[in-house]
């Protein structure tokens, strides 16, 4: 959920998980500076995740198929496409397919029948498997030794549009039914338990942070079943398309912002060829997704694949030197031309996002295509290219593109004062449009803090000194601010 937060709101949230050592909290500072959104400290050294390739096996792996597989979402579009392959490819000898619609889904009778052709026994069950008592009675009345838990449901909505009920009609079909499953089957003889899960959980997704907890959770079941010595692994896949699946709903603004981070849609065809590879592999997690290796800007990259994906040669100013360029545009022009060179920015990035090329000032971004999410991309957009702070809402608060140039126009205003506040305002702004990985890297940030009493004690007193503790847990940004208030107070001390 964190992961999606943060795909929704960049450079906003870091997520760190420590040790409880001396050393590692003294190093949080600088590691909440270092630009990752998410680190593990351990023994006062910082370690982030990245994907690694799976290494390719000699011999394939014994996927554990062929006998009685339960497989819930059977009647779905991805159960039925996994369903065909059990029999087809694993010589799966009888399958019980779970679903809420059971034997009344829509081309659950015909399946059964094209699957009986086949050679497989076949029986189709009306469950849901986030009941645990209704699913312990069909494990007892149809035995079997291997589980493919393919359900989900989604429920898209950005993190401030989350509700108790939407998470819930998104967790019950993944979390609570891939629990009944581990427990009912754990004393079980299981040679396969299959958790189809989502690389949302992994890399975050905006607009799922629901979707993506409960696919982090199947996650972290798989590891919890191998640690008890029980078969298990999770599948966090990429977008299927052309299957009818999940990536199907999608629409041409969604498919190009997942595929400008690295990750392209698999046909069914790549898709079960990547089932094969994984299922009997050990790792209990496997992203099995077709990757765009090309080089693109890491802001646009999921931190989790930056291992994979080149930067590129840098042939232009970087987000803080281009926003400080505009700036200075916009300070050259007369008040009454800035609008306009501020509209041109706005239809230049409502393009990159919606893919349009009609544009009109007046006309609602509403009507433009604009949603939660698109306006969520828009407003990241817009913050890397102004160095400004805008909301999740800007949209919807400044209707039109001609009314949002007129505030970003105010929000650009050059300022016009002179004297000693002046000054900290321009060193402020200065600052906040610098990333602080770029002033740690230039050897700037530990200086900064030192200069207002704010970088940590290496060796700190025994009591940690009064708001030690908080000064500590803050992140960089924080620590910056209060350090220019402090520098600010002593200037008017003078």
């Amino acid at each position: 959920m964190i992961r999606s937060a943060q795909s929704e709101h960049p450079d906003r949230l870091v997520l760190a998980d420590l040790d409880g050592t001396e050393a590692s909290r003294r190093l949080l500072p600088s590691a909440v500076a270092s630009g990752e959104p998410q680190l593990a400290l351990r023994d006062g050294a910082a370690r982030v995740p990245r994907l690694v390739r799976a290494p390719r096996l000699t011999e394939p792996a014994p996927a554990g198929l062929s006998g009685g597989v339960l497989v819930t979402g059977g009647t779905g579009a991805l159960g039925r496409l996994v369903a065909r392959h059990l029999v087809t490819a694993h010589g799966a000898e009888r399958l019980v397919l779970l679903s809420r619609g059971g034997p009344e889904a829509p081309g659950a009778a015909g399946l059964r029948d094209e699957l009986t052709a086949l050679g497989a026994r076949v029986t189709v069950v009306a469950c849901d498997a986030a009941d645990r008592a209704a699913l312990a009675r069909v494990l007892d009345e149809h035995p079997v030794s291997a589980v493919v838990h393919t359900a989900g449901v989604l429920a898209d909505a950005v993190l401030t549009s989350l509700t108790p009920e939407r998470l819930d009609t998104v967790l019950r079909p993944k979390l609570d039914a891939a629990w009944h499953l581990h427990e009912l089957t754990r004393e079980r003889p299981m040679t396969a338990f299959v958790l189809f899960s989502s690389a949302a959980g992994l890399l975050g997704s905006p607009g799922q942070a629901g979707y993506a907890a409960g696919n982090a959770y199947l996650d972290a079941l798989a590891a919890h079943r191998r640690s008890l010595g029980l078969p298990a692994v999770s599948l966090a896949w990429g977008a299927w398309a052309g299957s009818g699946g999940m990536a199907d709903r999608l629409g041409d603004t969604d498919v190009r912002r997942v595929a400008s981070g690295g990750v392209l849609a698999l046909d069914a065809e790549a898709g079960l060829a990547l089932f094969d590879t994984a299922a009997g592999r050990a790792e209990p997690v496997l992203l099995p997704a077709r990757l765009d290796l090309a080089p693109r800007e890491p802001s646009r990259v999921a931190p989790l694949l930056r291992s994979l994906v080149r930067a590129p040669r840098r042939t232009g100013p970087g987000a803080s030197a281009a926003a400080s360029a505009l700036r200075r545009e916009l300070a050259a022009l007369a008040p009454g031309d800035r609008p306009e060179r501020l509209l041109r920015l706005i239809r230049d990035e409502a393009r990159a996002v919606l893919g349009i090329e009609e544009f009109e000032n007046e006309l609602p971004f509403k009507d433009l295509g604009f949603d939660s999410l698109t306006a969520v991309e828009f407003r990241n957009r817009l913050n890397g290219a102004t160095g400004l702070r805008l909301t999740a809402t800007l949209v919807f608060d400044h209707p039109t593109p001609a009314a949002l140039a007129g505030h970003l126009a105010t929000e650009l205003a050059p300022r016009t004062a002179d004297g000693p506040r002046d000054e900290e305002d321009t060193v402020r702004a200065a600052l906040t449009a610098i990333p602080v990985a770029r002033l740690r890297e230039a050897g700037l940030l530990d200086g900064l803090l030192e200069l207002a009493g704010l970088r940590p004690a290496p060796q700190p007193a025994e009591d940690g000194g009064p708001g030690s503790a908080s000064i500590d847990a803050m992140d960089a940004e924080s620590l910056i601010s209060m350090a220019l208030d402090d520098l600010v107070g002593d200037d008017d001390a003078l």
